[in-house]
């Protein structure tokens, strides 16, 4: 087989993957729809073993926490985190991150009665009114899914749209990421 054209079919059936999951992102009109929905897409369209949130304990983020502990779905896939331990984990930066080497310090975004047997995991970083406000994390038993220096571009855009649609769904606002999905 050709491997350039491999990688090629391979990205782009990536990127329609990503493009399904930001499309449906207008349809979801509260907190909980979002985060309910967004991570049954994620794993359903990625076959990703374990998606989590990680927010805030902030007051910008009372809401946000309110919402997706009243969810029976969501409730032990959060964990409540301080922003000094997120943004250390991000490097202060809404660019995600992937890891697969050294997992422990990762540990604290784990849910607290929730274990995962990861061997490398995803952080994509989420925005309210432009700060870091928590993240989505993956995780996966190969140490192989998620490596640094892989290309990060699609997660990032999901991200973004992500925080695009939870600003809109709180504040009324507008959607800043709409014109990258199109």
């Amino acid at each position: 087989m050709n491997e350039p054209v491999d990688i090629l079919k391979i990205n782009e059936v990536l990127a329609e993957k990503f493009l399904r999951i930001e499309e449906s992102l207008p349809t979801y009109l509260t907190i909980k729809d979002l985060f309910e929905k967004l991570l049954a897409r994620i794993e359903e369209e990625f076959q990703i073993p374990f998606i989590w949130i990680s927010i805030l304990n902030e007051e910008n983020a009372i809401d946000i926490i309110k919402a997706l502990k009243s969810s029976h779905i969501l409730k032990d896939r959060v964990n409540i985190i301080g922003r000094t331990v997120l943004l250390n984990l991000v490097a202060e930066s809404t660019m995600p991150r992937l890891i697969n080497d050294n997992l422990k310090p990762f540990y604290k975004l784990l849910p607290r009665n929730k274990k995962y047997f990861i061997k490398s995991l995803a952080i994509a970083p989420l925005t309210l009114n432009s700060e870091i406000i928590g993240s989505i994390n993956y995780g996966d038993f190969s140490s192989l899914r998620y490596q640094p220096g892989m290309d990060t571009t699609l997660l990032e855009r999901l991200a973004c749209n992500v925080s695009a649609r939870l600003s809109v769904i709180m504040t009324g606002g507008n959607d800043i990421c709409n014109s990258i999905i199109k």
